[in-house]
């Protein structure tokens, strides 16, 4: 919010006079200051540590860092051993009992860079292979479970034959409205594979409406 504010401030000022303008100029960060250049290294001896939460770094000449990427690592590697700890205590409390319990599921990292990256950025995708993951689609058993007193539909009616109860598994294995490249019929099955990521990857992509509200139950 500051960063929209302070564009509309300067947008205002670039509009009272023709000679109101902004010179920017890059300036090489840290180059050849020998203090910046000691803290780098020892932002980087932090980093590359193999103990998690370790903050006995070398001082430079008496005089311990504290850049602001000294400070932000410090942070960020206390919240994640923190997180880490929280998960390893009760796993299933914590993802949740419907949860897919894979490894490659699991893996505690920053947004970004998971499952954003390998994605592709894509985040229509992304947030439906989340859904996928948690079972927080838009599915009928999502309804039942968490929105039963609204009594809305549950039954899936996009497939052949008769109306079928609305589950991730019915969506993954199940329905013949979706194709798979795939051969399995159950979750064990599919987290048995070599790579269920790109299972599920793969499927989400060759069916575009697939737990998303497009598809969601409807009435008769």
């Amino acid at each position: 919010m500051a960063a929209v504010n302070s564009c509309r401030i300067l947008r205002d000022w670039f509009e009272r006079h023709p000679e109101n303008h902004l010179h920017l100029h890059w300036c090489p960060a840290h180059s050849g200051v020998e203090e910046n250049d000691a803290v780098d290294a020892d932002v980087k001896y932090m980093a590359r540590s193999a103990e998690r939460g370790h903050h006995n770094i070398p001082d430079y000449n008496g005089r311990f860092p504290r850049s602001y990427a000294y400070r932000k690592h410090c942070i960020t590697s206390s919240i994640l051993e923190t997180w880490e700890e929280e998960v390893r205590r009760d796993p299933a409390k914590y993802f949740g009992h419907t949860h897919f319990r894979h490894p490659a599921f699991r893996q505690l990292k920053h947004t970004r860079n998971f499952p954003l990256k390998r994605l592709g950025g894509r985040p229509t995708l992304v947030a439906r292979f989340v859904r996928c993951l948690t079972n927080h689609a838009p599915t009928g058993w999502y309804r039942n479970r968490f929105r039963s007193s609204l009594n809305e539909p549950t039954m899936c009616r996009l497939h052949s034959g008769p109306p079928a109860y609305h589950t991730r598994e019915h969506v993954l294995f199940e329905c013949d409205h979706y194709t798979r490249r795939y051969r399995y019929s159950s979750v064990e099955d599919l987290l048995s594979s070599m790579d269920p990521f790109y299972q599920i990857t793969e499927f989400l992509k060759d069916n575009p409406t697939a737990l998303s509200f497009d598809d969601i139950p409807g009435g008769a």
